[in-house]
């Protein structure tokens, strides 16, 4: 059976930003770069050989506000829905990483209204 983790750690490998399980960071990956293709976007995030993901803090921030800043344009809730869960998780991860996106709260339709919920299911250990 292979790994049961699949870990966002820094670019230079000092902190680790999710230690997702497997399937789900897999998951979060393969949209994200879907998200970054539809938005002209690079993601930061590179698959290394230790089964898991680096994380340029400063190219993922781009991606981040990218997002962020599509979700805040559009008031589509399909559109909402459907990049909920990756933007909250890549705004946690961002703040793992001591980073953080340039908001404007009135525009973001309940966002970050379960922020916490999913800080707290991505804690790792640092």
């Amino acid at each position: 059976m292979g790994s049961l983790s699949y870990e966002f750690e820094t670019a230079d490998r000092t902190r680790t930003l999710w230690d997702a399980g497997y399937h789900s960071g897999r998951l979060y990956l393969s949209l994200a770069h879907g998200a970054g293709e539809l938005l002209g976007l690079p993601t930061g995030l590179t698959p290394n050989e230790r089964g898991g993901a680096d994380v340029d803090l400063q190219v993922f921030r781009a991606f981040t506000q990218g997002m962020y800043d599509a979700y805040c344009s559009t008031s589509s809730f399909i559109m909402h829905d459907l990049m909920r869960g990756l933007l909250v998780s890549s705004i946690v991860m961002l703040e793992k990483g001591g980073g953080s996106i340039a908001r404007v709260p009135e525009r973001e339709a309940g966002l970050l209204n379960e922020h916490d919920t999913y800080a707290r299911g991505m804690w790792s250990e640092d």
